[in-house]
């Protein structure tokens, strides 16, 4: 593989290799290498033969088609590359990471036949419309986030669809899984990769299924995530028993209150909570300009979901509420599972952490390309997303070395490390990995 920028060239260069070495034939591996460099130029257009004609000026046309190859056939699978990145993220950044965190983000495309391409709601778009979605896994902190994992959602009628599925190269025995559930495998991955455990974070899209927040607890990791503002929970002190008049040798089939108390949707909770004056001002953290606080309430409850169907309640955990008159929905609303006795401040500062994810889809989308992978099968958009991953974590791993000042002193060649997505410039001296 090339050098690319002075030390920090063979830093990538190890890196690469690290990562790389063994997924594939050496010529594919030297093009994946090509192309993972590709990602990281501070060039709009990120087709592969833009990229080809700055990576090998010399042999543009060549270039372009062993990436393609590479990328586009490759025999090698997209959690062997995660895998590989959480072990390095587990071992040299761990201390960095204070949440994982699950999300989901669009990629907007034209026509039918790119694999997962569906009318679905995409929160990128803020409305539904014609994209793929991803599901992805990170690392965060206040201070710094990598990207662990990602796998493209695959709708109902993709997997129920031979023909559509046999010409984007879905396998035969792909099955359907909910956002939630693709979530969940991919938290899974990383454990069994001897990630370490750190609480679970999402949005109401992964909070409000039951069956998601039993499997984190499941994995032996807590959570703190968002809920709908229709969550039924049993209140502060309710003890839910099985209704009675319950036949014997039977699944319970409905649960009460011990004293005939029912389940309360969130948002009333919160609201009797703003009438008896309840809520209190948290400061979680130093923002860029100044302090960042709301006005917070907490309650010990148990989730009611399907209640009258069967299903029992949870254990106690923490309802948190926060309100903010001056927005168009002035209630938000978290459910966790953090011990009793976690502090107010530190429940909220984990809550709050998820603004990390859209910093991390800005720039895998605006600066290392994740949006503009040109092919149209599983594989290959797996692979690539695989590599503009790769790219993410090299950067959040390095960029506390990186300093504006080095680039008046270093000779540089055509091949740079994105500099924006790197936030400072470019890099001090480091020794190679």
């Amino acid at each position: 593989m090339t050098t690319t920028v002075g030390t920090l060239g063979k830093v990538l260069d190890s890196y690469l290799k690290t990562h790389l070495e063994g997924v594939d034939s050496a010529i594919r591996v030297n093009a994946l290498g090509d192309y993972a460099r590709g990602l990281g130029l501070e060039i709009r257009d990120k087709s592969m033969m833009a990229m080809a004609r700055v990576v090998a000026p010399e042999r543009v046309e060549s270039c372009r088609q062993r990436m393609q190859r590479a990328v586009g056939r490759g025999r090698f699978d997209s959690s062997e590359i995660f895998g590989r990145l959480q072990s390095t993220v587990g071992e040299l950044a761990a201390s960095q990471v204070q949440a994982l965190c699950v999300d989901d983000t669009g990629i907007a495309k034209q026509g039918s036949r790119s694999v997962g391409v569906a009318r679905q709601y995409s929160g990128t778009l803020g409305k539904i419309g014609n994209c793929q979605v991803v599901t992805t896994l990170h690392g965060i902190s206040n201070s710094n986030s990598f990207c662990l994992g990602g796998r493209l959602y695959l709708p109902e009628a993709w997997v129920n669809d031979p023909s559509r599925r046999n010409q984007a190269g879905v396998p035969e025995d792909a099955s359907f899984l909910t956002k939630p559930q693709a979530a969940l495998a991919l938290i899974k991955d990383a454990i069994d990769h001897g990630f370490p455990k750190r609480p679970v974070l999402g949005d109401a899209a992964f909070g409000d299924s039951r069956d998601f927040r039993d499997g984190i607890v499941d994995l032996g990791l807590e959570f703190a995530v968002a809920i709908s503002k229709k969550t039924m929970v049993w209140g502060p002190g309710v003890e839910p028993v099985i209704k009675p008049g319950h036949k014997l040798n039977r699944p319970p089939s409905q649960y009460i209150g011990a004293n005939g108390e029912t389940p309360i949707a969130v948002s009333d909770l919160a609201k009797e909570l703003l009438d008896t004056n309840k809520f209190r001002k948290t400061t979680w953290r130093q923002g860029t300009k100044e302090p960042l606080n709301a006005q917070f309430a907490r309650l010990r409850v148990r989730s009611a979901e399907r209640c009258t169907k069967g299903l029992s309640p949870s254990a106690p955990m923490w309802l948190l509420m926060e309100i903010n008159p001056q927005e168009k929905r002035p209630f938000k609303f978290y459910l966790s599972s953090l011990p009793e006795t976690t502090p107010m401040k530190e429940l909220v500062n984990l809550v709050k952490m998820r603004w990390r994810i859209e910093m991390d889809y800005r720039d895998m989308k605006q600066h290392l390309g994740l949006d503009q992978y040109e092919g149209r099968t599983r594989g290959g958009f797996h692979r690539h997303l695989a590599m503009v991953v790769l790219m993410q974590v090299f950067i959040a791993l390095y960029k506390e070395r990186f300093s504006p000042r080095s680039c008046e002193t270093m000779e540089l060649e055509p091949i740079l490390p994105c500099l924006e997505a790197s936030r400072p410039a470019l890099v001090k001296q480091m020794s190679v990995l």
